[in-house]
């Protein structure tokens, strides 16, 4: 219980964080709800996987604000993802003038402070993992394998070299030659499991607060 209270107040301080920059980012107020949406979901999304993920649970610890953040940029990007392929089908009234998504990317690292070189290689490469997996594999298995592997990475524990990752990942197996150094966390059933249900708990609660707030 004490470890949910602290993760809660982590998150809760990155959310205030994105509120206080989203306002200063904009002042038109569909604009900022879409973006808080976004990291409203992203924020959902990453405390889950913190709390619900075995093998990232031993590298988060008590965490840290600046894990937090960081974890709260990287899903914000998959909330950006999925949400885009849905307005790209099936365009909401108020929303006819969707800029591209590279855009709102680099909004999300204004309102985080990421670092925009990096931000941009994890979204434009997870998004293109993420449209191979909804094709061939939809239970997102790649996607969110390599996810734990980025999280992990967040929370101080190294499993790929990136650089050598050819995206899109067609088969894991692919991987072993000289890009994993460590695959345990990348290979837990439960573990991506419960990434996928945080991504899908995420989704929910951006959809809720772009619907509610």
């Amino acid at each position: 219980m004490a470890e949910e209270t602290s993760n809660s107040q982590l998150f809760e301080s990155v959310w205030q964080n994105v509120l206080t920059k989203t306002d200063k980012l904009t002042e038109d107020d569909s604009d900022r709800k879409f973006l808080k949406s976004l990291a409203m979901g992203g924020s959902v999304a990453a405390e889950s996987v913190v709390s619900t993920c075995q093998e990232i649970k031993k590298y988060w610890g008590e965490g840290s604000p600046a894990m937090a953040m960081e974890l709260t940029q990287l899903f914000s990007l998959m909330m950006l993802s999925q949400i885009y392929r849905w307005v790209k089908d099936n365009p909401p009234k108020e929303m006819t003038n969707t800029v591209p998504p590279e855009i709102t990317a680099t909004r999300i690292f204004y309102i985080f402070g990421g670092e925009p070189e990096q931000g941009m290689d994890d979204y434009l490469h997870f998004d293109q993992q993420f449209a191979y997996d909804l094709e061939k594999h939809p239970h997102l298995i790649h996607v969110c394998s390599l996810l734990l592997a980025k999280t992990a990475e967040v929370c101080g524990h190294k499993c790929l070299d990136w650089s050598k990752v050819k995206w899109p990942v067609v088969e894991m197996t692919h991987l072993v030659k000289g890009a994993i150094l460590d695959g345990a966390p990348m290979r837990s059933k439960l573990d991506i499991d419960a990434m996928l249900d945080s991504l899908n708990t995420g989704v929910q609660a951006m959809m809720s607060y772009y619907g509610g707030a």
